[in-house]
C-alpha cells in the first residue's frame, strides 16, 4: 500500500488498541496513519460501541466508526474469558504500546492493567485514557465528551446568552484527548529509545477539557470575573463575531487596531475608526452592541460571497458560515489533499479526512480500510504462534470469533 515518508515514521511499531468510542480509536488511527501496526482488540459479536453508532451509515457501517478506525486490524476477542485474557498478554508480551480506555479497576480484575502487562514486557507503553483521570475524589466516575463539556465549564460558554447552554458540535474534548494521548505515546517512545525502559502515559478527558480552557482560567483568576456565553463573539476582542449579510452570515475577526481601521475604511465608515467609543480593543469591548449595530447595517447591504472577497483582499479575516456540505465541495480541502479515498470492499467510494499535518509536502495518511469485525483474527494469532487447531478451539469456545 502507499506509504508517505512521515507513515513510515513508526513503521515497526506494533499497537494493541483496547480502546472504544471516539478519544482511544482516534488515538490509534493516529499512529497507524504515521505507519503503526494497530491491532484493534472488539468484542465478539457487537465489536467496538460505534459500530452502532447512527444514523448516518455508509455502505451499512456506521460512518462515525468509518471516520476514526483506519490503518487498524481487527481481531474479536472475548476479555471475560481467561483464554481471551492471555491472548491478550500474548500480544502485548512483543508489542511496543497498548492504549486502553477501559476503567482501570476492570482490567486489574482481568490483569491487562500497566502494571501486569509491564512485567511481562517492561518496554511496553502503556497508555490509559479515562474519563476523569487516574485519582481524585472522581477517578471512578464514566464520561462522555459532553458530560465532559458540562463538568468543566465548557458547555456554559458555549452559545447565546439568551439561549441554555449548548453542547459543541464536535467531539473536541475526545479528539484533544486523543492527540495528547498520541503526543504521550511518541514521546514515550523517543525516551525508550534512550532508556529501553517503558512508561505509563495517562490522559483523560477531564484534563484535556481543563487545558481547553487554559486562557478563560487565566482570565477568571486574574479579575474574578466567571467568562459568559457570547454565541459566536469573544468575550475580550471586538470586533470578533459573525455579522448578518443580504444572504448569510459572515465571521470577521479584526483583532487589532491596524484590523478595525481597516475594516471601517473598507466598509466607508471612517467615523468609527476616529470615535472615542472605539479607539482601542478594550474600548470596543465595552461598545460592543452598539458597534455590532453600526456595522451590521452596512455588511447587509451585500452579499456575504461580495464581502468575503472585498475583506480577504485587505488581509481582514473573514469567512462566511459555510455547512459540512460546502467543506466537502471546497477547493481549499481538496488543494490540500485533505479529503482521501480509500479503497473498501463493502464501500467503493469511501473517503475520509486525512490526518492534518505533512512533512515534506507528504501527507502522513496510509490507506488501509477500516476493518470488518474480526477480519484478521486467524491472521493475528497465526502470528504469535497459534496453530489452526489451537485457532479451532477457540473459535469453538466462543473465545474469538
Amino acid at each position: 500500500m502507499p506509504v508517505s515518508p512521515l507513515a513510515g515514521d513508526l513503521a515497526g511499531i506494533t499497537v494493541i488498541d483496547l480502546t472504544r468510542n471516539l478519544a482511544g480509536p482516534f488515538c490509534t488511527m493516529l499512529l497507524g496513519d504515521m505507519g503503526a501496526d494497530v491491532i484493534k482488540v472488539e468484542t465478539p459479536g457487537t465489536g467496538d460501541d460505534t459500530r452502532s453508532w447512527g444514523p448516518a451509515e455508509w455502505g451499512g457501517q456506521s460512518a462515525t466508526f468509518l471516520s476514526c478506525n483506519r490503518n487498524k486490524r481487527s481481531i474479536a476477542i472475548d476479555l471475560d474469558m481467561a483464554a481471551g485474557q492471555e491472548i491478550v498478554k500474548r500480544l502485548a508480551s512483543t508489542a511496543d504500546v497498548v492504549v486502553s480506555s477501559f476503567r482501570p479497576d476492570s482490567l486489574v480484575k482481568r490483569r491487562l492493567d500497566s502494571r501486569s502487562l509491564r512485567e511481562i514486557n517492561p518496554g511496553l507503553i502503556y497508555c490509559s485514557i479515562s474519563a476523569y483521570g487516574p485519582k481524585g475524589p472522581s477517578k471512578d466516575r464514566p464520561g462522555y465528551d459532553p458530560v465532559l463539556q458540562a463538568d468543566t465549564g465548557i458547555m456554559a460558554l458555549t452559545g447565546y446568552p439568551e439561549a441554555p447552554p449548548a453542547r459543541l458540535g464536535i467531539g473536541a474534548i475526545d479528539l484533544g484527548t486523543a492527540m495528547w494521548a498520541s503526543v504521550g505515546i511518541q514521546a514515550a517512545l523517543r525516551t525508550r529509545a534512550v532508556t529501553g525502559v517503558g512508561s505509563l502515559v495517562e490522559v483523560s478527558l477531564y484534563e484535556t477539557a481543563a487545558w481547553w480552557l487554559s486562557y478563560h482560567v487565566a482570565g477568571f483568576l486574574a479579575s474574578g470575573v466567571d467568562p459568559q456565553r457570547h454565541g459566536a463573539a469573544t468575550s475580550f476582542i471586538a470586533p470578533y463575531e459573525t455579522f448578518g449579510t443580504s444572504d448569510g452570515d459572515l465571521m470577521v475577526s479584526a483583532g487589532n487596531d491596524r484590523l478595525f481601521a481597516q475594516l471601517c475604511d473598507l466598509l466607508d465608515l471612517p467615523e468609527l475608526a476616529d470615535d472615542a467609543a472605539f479607539a482601542t480593543n478594550a474600548d470596543r469591548v465595552t461598545n460592543r452592541e452598539v458597534l455590532h449595530d453600526r456595522l451590521e447595517q452596512r455588511f447587509r447591504q451585500r452579499p456575504a460571497t461580495e464581502w468575503e472577497i472585498l475583506l480577504s483582499g485587505q488581509s481582514i479575516p473573514c469567512g462566511r458560515v459555510r455547512t459540512v456540505a460546502d467543506l466537502v465541495q471546497d477547493e481549499q480541502l481538496a488543494a490540500l489533499g485533505m479529503l482521501i479515498n480509500i479503497p473498501h470492499p463493502d464501500i467503493p467510494d469511501l473517503r475520509l479526512i486525512a490526518t492534518p499535518m505533512s512533512i515534506d509536502g507528504e501527507r502522513a495518511t496510509r490507506l488501509q480500510p477500516p476493518p470488518r469485525l474480526g477480519e484478521q483474527t486467524d491472521a493475528i494469532l497465526d502470528e504469535i504462534g497459534l496453530t489452526p487447531a489451537e485457532i479451532a478451539d477457540l473459535r469453538t469456545t466462543s473465545v474469538v470469533a
